[in-house]
Order: structure tokens, then C-alpha cells, then sequence
């Protein structure tokens, strides 16, 4: 029989990142589960790898701003460089949209965000094929960029196992044993183990992984959202920034000498691999059309989705369980799991070995009671 302090379910980024971050503050029992064969399979490794500090929700935006300075210093304890390419970033938008945008990058600013607005002709000169586009001006965030999260999994993973830490792949959670509203254990398709702590770090699965064990209901939404991919391009320069418009919701991204595009589409899906929408290429195209016409003829080679896990507020799940000691929540977090992963994942940690959670926390799952 198998037994940790701390179990974490999910070995995805949340998952990872938090198995990290506890070893790093001296913790060496953790137990990682994973009912793959592999980490990463599902929203984790599906997903544009891009690293965004700008963003609308304040709460969010410090976690974003914590997670982008991991990108950009270098991990002491990693065996190889964090994976990141400092590209920067443009998020462009028109009218109104572009007053909002222009107030998120003074308070990303007032964290230290190195930002710049560019005119229209900056953004046309260095990423021609936004010319013609439907934008006033565009915010450039130096710092922004593209990371590997199969890379970035792994990272986690071998620093936290050098101090300790365990995977268990091809181990389906079951059930949790919870006796007097506190946790026993975990029964999983490899056995018992026993735990202390209960970590639901299950992505699209964590309210299940929450049913189990009796604890808060959360309403978690997988949302599916679909990837492109143009195959090479002789005229993309693989130093462009990432290119979004936040008013239309449209971004693309240099990979793999072509571009990488998404019309940041939402359906709600059920856990898994989702399958691919074809109508989601036309809501491509519809938007392209009105953000960069210029892209509106270009080739799509290969498509394919993912999810994102929402709650209602569209807020984080970081916290302990109001109902059942010992269960603690690293879930929902929507489109921002990679740039925070970093900083969720210590956030995370330092709540697990405190064995509190913050009274004003925005991101505690007992605003769902």
C-alpha cells in the first residue's frame, strides 16, 4: 500500500507545478496520480503554449505577472533552462475595447510589466500581415512569449522528483475514502493509498474528483476550443510576437515556419479529447476577415481542440475544502493554466503546508457554498 502526505490528482500543469512548489519548500512526500500513460495528454498539452500577462481580471493578472517573471529568470534547481522563447506580445483592439485594453496594461503596468502602445504603423511594420486589420493600436508586452509544455511538464516533474516526489501513471482515482468529513485515502486502479491531504488538481475532472469525495459542489465547465495550423510559410517570421485582438477574439503565433491561429471559440464538452468542429474554421475565417484580412486566404494544414475548465465567476479554485478536511482544490483555470502555472502551483503550496487558506482569497472554494 502506497501512502504520501500530500496526493495530487492530475499530473497537468496545476498538478505538476504544485508538486514542484511543495518540494521546493522542503516537502518530499508527494505522490503525483495520472490515469494516463503520459502527463499532459489532455488540456494541459493541447493548447497554444502562450505566456500573456495582460489580462482583464485583476486577481488573475497578479498570478499572470508572477508567472511570467518564472519564464523569464532562470530555475536554479532545473536541470535544463525553463523552456521560453521571449517573443513578446501585441494585443490590439478597436474603440471601446481598445479604452478597456488600454486600462488593463496601466495596471499590469503598475505591477511591472514592461509594456509599450504602439500606433497602428508600428504594428503593421513589424507584423505585416496585420495590415488592413480592424484595430486602432496595439499594446506590445516585451515579456510575453511561447513556452513547451511538454518540456515545461517535465521540468516540474524532474525537480520535484529530485527532492523526492512520485508519479504514478495509468492510475485512475476510484474513489476517496473520507471517514467523519476528514481524508483517508484514495482507492485507485493500482490499489490504496493512503494520504493526509487530497489535492484535485484533475482539470476537466475536478468536480468529479470533488463528488468523490463529498466535497463543495463547484460547477466546472470544460470548454472546447479549436487550433490551426497553416503548414510552412515562406514569408512568416518565426521572431514575430504573438498577434491577438482581444476586441474580435482572434489571435495567431508563429510555429513551425507557418502560423498557429484560433478563433478562441467556447463549447461546453465533456472531459477528454475533444473532437474538431469544422465550423470552427469558418468562425476563423469570419473573424479574420475583420481583424487581419490579410490571413483570410491562408492555407490550413492541420486542426485539432482542447479545453479549458471555467467555474461560473470564470475565477480559480485555489483553496482547502470547506466540507472535507484535508481536500484542497488546484482547478479551474481556464485559459491562464500555463502563465500561472508557475505561480498557482506556490500559491497552492504555500496554503497546503500552512494549512489555511486565505479569509479574503478570491480564489477559495468556499464562495460556492
Amino acid at each position: 500500500m502506497d501512502s504520501a502526505r500530500f496526493v495530487i490528482v492530475g499530473a497537468g500543469l496545476a498538478g505538476m507545478a504544485t508538486a514542484y512548489a511543495l518540494t521546493r519548500r522542503g516537502e518530499p512526500e508527494v505522490l503525483i496520480l495520472e490515469k494516463e500513460n503520459l502527463p499532459g495528454l489532455h488540456s494541459s498539452g493541447r493548447n497554444a503554449a502562450m505566456i500573456r500577462q495582460v489580462v482583464s481580471e485583476k486577481n488573475i493578472l497578479k498570478l499572470a505577472r508572477e508567472g511570467a517573471n518564472f519564464f523569464n529568470s532562470q530555475a536554479e534547481d532545473w536541470e535544463k533552462p525553463v523552456p521560453f522563447t521571449k517573443t513578446g506580445s501585441i494585443l490590439v483592439a478597436r474603440g471601446e475595447r481598445w479604452l478597456k485594453l488600454c486600462t488593463e496594461a496601466e495596471k499590469a503596468g503598475e505591477l511591472g510589466v514592461e509594456l509599450k502602445i504602439w500606433k497602428r504603423e508600428k504594428v503593421n511594420t513589424l507584423v505585416p500581415c496585420t495590415e488592413g486589420g480592424n484595430f486602432d493600436s496595439g499594446v506590445f508586452c516585451s515579456g510575453d512569449g511561447v513556452t513547451d509544455t511538454d518540456r515545461l511538464i517535465n521540468g516540474f516533474y524532474q525537480a520535484a522528483k529530485a527532492r523526492g516526489a512520485k508519479l504514478l501513471t495509468g492510475c485512475e482515482v476510484q474513489h476517496i475514502e473520507v471517514k467523519r468529513n476528514k481524508i483517508q485515502g484514495i482507492r485507485t486502479s493500482q490499489g490504496i493509498i493512503c494520504a493526509e491531504t487530497v489535492v484535485n488538481a484533475a482539470g476537466p475532472w475536478a468536480a468529479a474528483v470533488g463528488k468523490m469525495a463529498g466535497a463543495v459542489p463547484i460547477i466546472l465547465d470544460p470548454m472546447r476550443r479549436h487550433l490551426f495550423y497553416t503548414g510552412a510559410l515562406h514569408w512568416i517570421d518565426p521572431r514575430w510576437p504573438f498577434v491577438w485582438d482581444v476586441g474580435e477574439d482572434v489571435y495567431f503565433r508563429p510555429e513551425s515556419a507557418g502560423l498557429l491561429l484560433s478563433p478562441c471559440d467556447e463549447t461546453k464538452a465533456e472531459p477528454g479529447i475533444p473532437p474538431v468542429d469544422h465550423q470552427a474554421q469558418d468562425l476563423l475565417a469570419d473573424k479574420l476577415s475583420r481583424s487581419f484580412p490579410r490571413l483570410l486566404d491562408i492555407p490550413i494544414a492541420k486542426s485539432w481542440a482542447g479545453l479549458r475548465t471555467f467555474t461560473p465567476d470564470r475565477l480559480f479554485v485555489i483553496g482547502w475544502d470547506p466540507f472535507v478536511e484535508g481536500f484542497y482544490w488546484v482547478a479551474g483555470l481556464g485559459g491562464h493554466g500555463v502563465t500561472t502555472s508557475p505561480s498557482a502551483g506556490n500559491l497552492a503550496a504555500g496554503e497546503l503546508l500552512s494549512g489555511k487558506t486565505a479569509a479574503d482569497s478570491p480564489f477559495s472554494p468556499s464562495r460556492f457554498l
